[in-house]
């Protein structure tokens, strides 16, 4: 079915510009629209080498710290690549171990340090390549996390996560986020990147090399050369159907063979240094992070994640009702049911739409919703490990469920997706050490049928992909979706 553009605007209004359709909809009138959006998001994550071995970065100017107002150590107190900065805090109320403490005046504090010493006005000067926005920003004793106007951007010390949907050019920002890394925190080496999308919905909509899948690896590989990194381009499930695409890259000096064994090249000069050894990351055995790539949306599932009548008016009259609409979302669905001790940051966008971030210590999860019938999709990611997989590392949180199955299922009963896919990417550590890592996705997810189960080594991580079809009265419930190789 062919769009015509200006019909597209007028309908998908949230998109483009804040007009009202006349007269408001009912609270019952049913919401139709004809937007074509691209809901599935590009995922960019590079995790950068810390300086002499350490997630602190080169001194920051003073002047740049007090311009923050934020209680700082003196150039006389630290050497260059030592701490950073003092920063006051709450006390945690979360139970997972973190590096924070009490002065001697009992206030709670935690070191900032690395990519989270450089200003918010840097990282929007790098967003605008992109071509989306901050919306907010909260943040604890482990991480920065950017609500976007098109999705989230996580900042660790020494990584940076950036998802961002619609047509959105991420990869034209990979050189401007290596010159930050470089200029404002002292990292000149990568230790790994990650790219991954879901197959695209309207890839033809998409700006150069976002698009076709080929065009993409072929980009990435220009900006990390094979003379210093060893990369590669996957594409997980149906060629035919739903896939997931995946580019990772290592430099060499950490490069593992498939069983997550250490190359010869890995001894060469370039670990010479302090700290530059293979397991520089080991010490986070628990890292691991789950993606539910959901579509086919339940309409009456959907209605929600709408702006009402009221909200509407509201918004009319010049109030922004962005995040109270969104407070409403999050209780209304269950949403809030799924880490209820998160600190969390949500959106409700205008007319329809919804985005979450979630911090759990030093964990994030985070939720993105188009609603629109014709290409509705959700997704939802999440660091936060299971307790039965990663009980040997610590004695976990109440907050965690007993496996990822849990998760999915809890998840999909508040979107009732008719097919989603799943991404888990573990560290290879784990189960070398503990083996545990076998039976991964392997569980059943109520309502609905695995169709694909694909394991991956990918030297020090292991991926596992799957993808499931609701299962109603012993028949697949399937739309004629048909979804090209991009």
């Amino acid at each position: 079915m062919i769009i015509k553009e200006s019909l597209v605007q007028g309908l998908n209004s949230h998109l483009y510009s804040s007009t009202y359709p006349k007269p408001l909809p009912s609270e019952s009138a049913e919401q139709h629209t004809l937007c074509g959006f691209e809901g599935p998001e590009k995922v960019l994550e590079i995790w950068f080498r810390p300086v002499n071995g350490k997630e602190s970065p080169i001194l920051i100017d003073a002047h740049r710290a007090v311009a923050r107002e934020v209680e700082s150590l003196s150039e006389d107190d630290v050497s260059v690549g030592d701490i950073d900065e003092i920063v006051d805090c709450a006390r945690p109320k979360h139970d997972y171990p973190v590096d924070v403490f009490q002065d001697n005046h009992g206030r709670w504090q935690y070191r900032r340090s690395g990519l989270r010493l450089v200003d918010r006005a840097v990282w929007e000067e790098m967003l605008r390549i992109v071509k989306c926005q901050v919306l907010n920003v909260v943040n604890n004793e482990c991480v920065d996390a950017y609500l976007l106007s098109e999705s989230s951007m996580f900042v660790y010390p020494h990584r940076l996560i950036l998802k961002t949907c619609g047509t959105t050019t991420l990869l034209h920002a990979v050189p401007k986020i290596l010159d930050i890394a470089r200029e404002y925190c002292g990292f000149h080496d990568v230790n790994a990147v990650f790219y991954s999308r879901k197959a695209f919905l309207f890839p033809e909509k998409q700006v150069w090399p976002h698009g076709r899948w080929g065009d993409e690896v072929s980009y990435l590989d220009k900006l990390f050369c094979k003379d210093e990194f060893e990369t590669a381009g996957y594409v997980l499930g149906k060629i035919n159907g739903d896939h997931w695409c995946l580019y990772m890259c290592t430099p060499h000096r950490l490069s593992l063979d498939l069983d997550g064994v250490e190359l010869a090249e890995s001894s060469s000069s370039h670990d010479s240094d302090a700290g530059s050894s293979i397991n520089e990351e080991e010490e986070e055995e628990d890292d691991v992070t789950l993606e539910i790539l959901m579509t086919q949306l339940d309409p009456a599932a959907m209605k929600a994640f709408w702006r009402t009548a009221e909200e509407l008016r509201a918004a009319k009259d010049g109030k922004d009702i962005s995040q109270e609409g969104a407070q409403r979302v999050y209780h209304a669905t269950g949403i809030a049911d799924i880490y209820p001790k998160a600190t969390v940051d949500d959106y409700l966008f205008d007319p329809c739409g919804y985005s979450l971030n979630g911090l759990l210590g030093p964990y994030y999860f985070t939720i993105h919703v188009t609603p629109e019938d014709v290409c509705s999709y959700a997704s939802f990611e999440t660091t936060v490990p299971v307790k039965r997989f990663y009980s040997h590392i610590r004695a976990g949180s109440e907050s965690e469920y007993d496996t990822f199955e849990d998760v999915i299922q809890r998840v999909v009963s508040v979107f009732r997706p008719g097919t989603f896919s799943t991404t888990l990417i573990s560290r290879k550590s784990v189960g070398h050490k503990h083996g545990k890592t076998d039976g991964l996705l392997e569980g059943h997810i109520g309502g609905f049928r695995r169709r694909d189960r694909i394991v991956q080594c990918l030297g020090k991580w292991d991926l596992v992909f799957c993808h499931y079809d609701r299962h109603v009265d012993g028949t697949m419930m399937r739309k004629g979706t048909k979804t090209a190789l991009r």
